[in-house]
């Protein structure tokens, strides 16, 4: 499907209503159906879903597989929505479901419906950390949020992954996990590098510390692979939704945690600006998340420098179509100079990689 398609959002909601139609949704028609500016490795689609059952409309969220790549080498919305139907009943608070179409006849792509969620998630555009409703709450409603979201994490962690069947994801051949994901993220950088014809060296010197630092004998948790409070929904100070399942991963329990504390850290330190003051410290952070997850976060000092490297990969690519777009100009060398370098060259210095 082209995005010459989304000229015409009616003939899209038409499409959508038929397959509903197909799946029992009678009377299915799809309301003020419009493409979101949010993601950038889906392409996402934001409507109201009416039905005879339901009159009243509901909000729903479209996922469609991309034709090209764009931030990382591969997206598969089957994956994702494999995972958050294995998560259905689990406690965990992902959007309900209402059915994925792996085949490409529908709308040029495989596609997965899911309900919205009610609620607030917190800004990263402009940063919460300098504005937005997330940064207008007290300090205790603060705390109350993040450890709703670190609590979120914490109970991913103790979730029993074989029994929910998430053995698909454990690495064939005796490879570890984390040996997985650090090919997988060598590949994309080598990718990445090519689509933008530039070297990233600060990425590879990063790459070479943390394979030749693997941890071993590690517990091993499902892991969200975007633990972040911007992939959160709040509502009256609870956590009422995680979202964004892209890169469901097996990994040591505190890889989520470190990622939680990176990511956060990158929206002000990276971008030299201070922490929202009323924010739990990291220390603080970290003993929370222990008791709750019952896990140990001693090997978080290499987890810390493995989300960062991830996502400073990531960035590399997110910064590319940023600059092919306009939206940032092309001497701000965005894929270069983001949070998450910022953070990878801090810790190179910590490190003395």
């Amino acid at each position: 499907m082209g995005d010459k398609m989304f000229h015409d959002m009616n003939a899209v909601s038409e499409r959508l209503a038929a397959w509903l139609g197909a799946r029992g949704e009678i009377g299915a028609e799809l309301l003020a159906l419009q493409r979101s500016s949010g993601g950038y490795s889906n392409i996402t689609l934001l409507g109201e879903l009416r039905t005879a059952d339901r009159p009243q409309a509901q909000g729903v969220v479209v996922r469609i597989q991309p034709e090209v790549a764009a931030v990382f080498p591969d997206c598969d919305v089957c994956t994702q929505y494999r995972t958050m139907e294995l998560l259905q009943g689990s406690g965990l608070p992902v959007p309900p479901l209402l059915g994925l179409e792996p085949d490409a006849g529908v709308l040029g792509a495989p596609f997965f419906i899911m309900g919205r969620l009610d609620g607030q998630v917190p800004n990263e555009n402009p940063l919460y950390h300098l504005d937005g409703w997330f940064h207008d709450l007290t300090p205790a409603q603060l705390r109350q949020h993040w450890f709703a979201g670190v609590d979120g994490i914490a109970a991913l962690a103790r979730l029993d992954w074989r029994a929910l069947g998430f053995s698909f994801l454990m690495p064939a051949g005796g490879e570890t996990p984390l040996a997985r994901q650090l090919t997988y993220y060598q590949d994309m950088l080598r990718w990445s590098e090519g689509l933008s014809g530039r070297n990233y060296p600060l990425l590879w010197r990063a790459h070479a510390w943390l394979a030749a630092r693997q941890p071993g004998d590690e517990a091993t948790s499902l892991s969200w692979g975007d633990a972040k409070l911007g992939n959160c929904v709040f509502q009256d100070g609870q956590l009422t939704g995680m979202l964004d399942w892209e890169r469901p991963a097996l990994a040591n329990p505190v890889d989520d945690l470190a990622w939680w504390l990176m990511l956060d850290e990158s929206l002000c330190t990276g971008y030299g600006v201070a922490r929202l003051a009323g924010l739990p410290a990291r220390d603080e952070t970290i003993t929370h998340w222990e008791r709750a997850s019952g896990f140990s976060a001693r090997e978080l000092p290499y987890y810390d420098v493995f989300a960062a490297w991830r996502f400073a990969i990531v960035m590399t690519r997110i910064g590319r179509i940023f600059t092919e777009r306009g939206w940032v100009p092309p001497e701000a060398e965005m894929d270069l100079r983001n949070g998450g370098s910022r953070l990878l060259e801090l810790l190179t210095e910590r490190h003395k990689f």
